[in-house]
């Protein structure tokens, strides 16, 4: 079972009352709602909160590292994403020995999970396409997704203005962002549950999450993974991606 757990985890990584303060809160929300923006003003002003256009077009590709814990164990994830040749990996390792790898090239994937191997297919290639960018937010019609402005939503206490996408497979996502920030705090969907972006650093003038929060039905319980490095525009080893 902890195997199935953990595998199952790594896969998820590539969800008394004081009437008169929720009457506040409710009315500010509604003056947010009432305040209308576009899609291409909700990704402007992230990009802008991120580091700016001129840093965020200057990534080639991203490795980001993290470790986590579940049931008493710890996991190391990296995921290294290359966005100038299309290639994205993710692996976790668990005392050192591979316990899940994800890689996508060449319009291909493959999981690999506790021994299994499995081939994507082009609905999944589909839905994961966009983890072959750092901001996917400036490839949307690249990627063919559909997207639409969905108000605004509380995020635990925070106003953040929601984008809905769906991609070419159909498969929906909803992401959101601070209103007051412009900082990407949420990813939901019905496949692949909640994750939360928290308390954001900045490494070489971008900023990034120091940790995410990964919630899912499947899950006993949310998930936090601490980033432990992040590294831009390194020159990559095309091993890294063989499948």
């Amino acid at each position: 079972m902890k195997k199935a757990m953990i595998a199952l985890v790594a896969s998820l990584m590539m969800n008394g009352v004081n009437v008169q303060a929720n009457e506040a809160v409710e009315k500010k929300k509604n003056l947010i709602v009432t305040q209308e923006v576009t899609v291409q003003q909700v990704v402007d002003k992230y990009i802008k909160a991120a580091g700016g256009i001129d840093k965020v077009k200057a990534i080639k590709n991203m490795e980001m590292n993290m470790e986590t814990e579940i049931q008493g164990m710890t996991l190391v994830i990296k995921a290294v994403t290359d966005q100038e040749h299309n290639r994205l990996l993710n692996l976790t390792k668990m005392n050192g020995n591979q316990v899940a790898k994800t890689v996508i090239k060449d319009n291909k994937g493959k999981v690999v999970s506790m021994g299994q191997e499995q081939d994507l297919t082009e609905d999944q290639l589909n839905s994961m396409k966009s983890q072959t960018f750092v901001f996917p937010e400036l490839f949307y019609e690249e990627l063919g997704y559909e997207v639409s402005y969905g108000g605004t939503e509380d995020v635990e206490g925070e106003a953040a203005y929601k984008l809905l996408l769906k991609d070419a497979s159909g498969v929906e996502t909803s992401e959101f962002y601070s209103v007051e920030s412009g900082l990407k705090l949420k990813t939901e969907s019905e496949a692949a549950g909640t994750v939360s972006y928290k308390d954001y650093m900045e490494v070489d003038g971008i900023m990034v999450p120091s940790k995410m929060v990964i919630a899912n039905a499947m899950m006993p319980a949310p998930m936090e993974a601490k980033i432990t490095s992040v590294v831009f525009n390194q020159a990559l080893d095309s091993g890294l991606f063989e499948f």
